[in-house]
């Protein structure tokens, strides 16, 4: 009896053993060629994953995507991340689907699972709180099938309060902007615009909330330069984080951008008849004079 209790203990010490020195499982990352500042994001969100999960091999694709097939055969990754919206499409039309993950996308059932570039609403509101406390109220326009701020599931009760407002598609989008922006919005509010407004567009209604002393909000970094108070956009270091813990589980699930970055206008704020405390000054990253 003793001896049969014996070899079992020991073989399951031999199982927790091999499985400790298992190989890891073998994560490569593609990311897109690209001209400065966006290489330095895709290079910073790598060193994001990195810090979280290893061993990582890294490969630049071209932007036909040509090497993709012939890297995934020779490698045979157990699980891959694909940063932008170019090659996580390509690898949907591949057998490896199932064990990748993207990253630098607008994600929406039933996309591969990944980080999606919407911003959680609880972080966005906490984030305002602590830069912008003067504002209390926050319109949310966006159209339905790009979502820059996820909806919530029930409603919170955070500050600022978080109003959303969103189009089947562009054209019903800018007529709720429009509406906002002329007449129901008053001073002192903001509203965050669609991050991919057209040009035209965003002139007038930049132009309305200038004269109207409307606060505008965005999460595209451009529009810093249009008019636009603040702008959120992702923390690249922070994305990369969220994807490689998210590619360590066994289930690889979906996840809205949990962190952000500002940037500021000083010459709208100054406008707006708004101070900025040197100290909260500080939470903004990029800062246009």
């Amino acid at each position: 009896m003793t001896r049969g209790i014996c070899k079992l203990v020991l073989g399951v010490l031999l199982g927790f053993s091999a499985e400790s020195f298992a190989d890891p499982a073998r994560v490569l990352i593609f990311y897109p060629q690209a001209d400065e500042p966006l290489h330095n994001l895709y290079t910073e969100t790598i060193k994001g994953i990195v810090s979280k999960v290893k061993p990582v091999d890294s490969v630049e694709l071209p932007d036909d995507n040509s090497n993709l097939l012939a890297e995934l055969e020779r490698r045979k990754p157990d699980k891959i991340i694909a940063l932008g919206k170019r090659i996580a499409d390509s690898i949907k039309n591949t057998p490896y689907q199932n064990r990748t993950i993207a990253g630098w996308v607008v994600l929406k059932p039933p996309d591969i699972a990944g980080v999606s570039l919407a911003l959680e609403a609880q972080a966005i509101s906490q984030q305002l709180k602590q830069a912008a406390p003067f504002i209390h109220k926050v319109f949310v326009v966006q159209e339905q099938s790009r979502p820059v701020i996820a909806i919530p599931s029930k409603e919170s009760s955070t500050t600022p309060k978080i109003i959303f407002r969103e189009g089947q598609d562009m054209t019903a989008t800018i007529r709720l902007l429009g509406n906002l922006v002329e007449t129901e919005a008053i001073p002192g509010e903001a509203i965050l615009i669609p991050a991919n407004l057209p040009a035209n567009i965003l002139f007038e209604i930049a132009k309305i909330a200038w004269n109207r002393k409307i606060i505008l909000l965005s999460t595209n970094l451009a529009h810093l330069e249009n008019g636009i108070l603040m702008a959120f956009y992702p923390d690249e270091t922070v994305l990369g984080q969220q994807l490689g813990e998210m590619i360590k589980q066994d289930r690889l699930t979906s996840d809205n951008l949990k962190s952000s970055k500002a940037g500021i206008n000083l010459k709208v704020a100054q406008h707006l008849g708004i101070t900025i405390e040197p100290a909260k000054l500080e939470m903004f990253a990029v800062k246009v004079p």
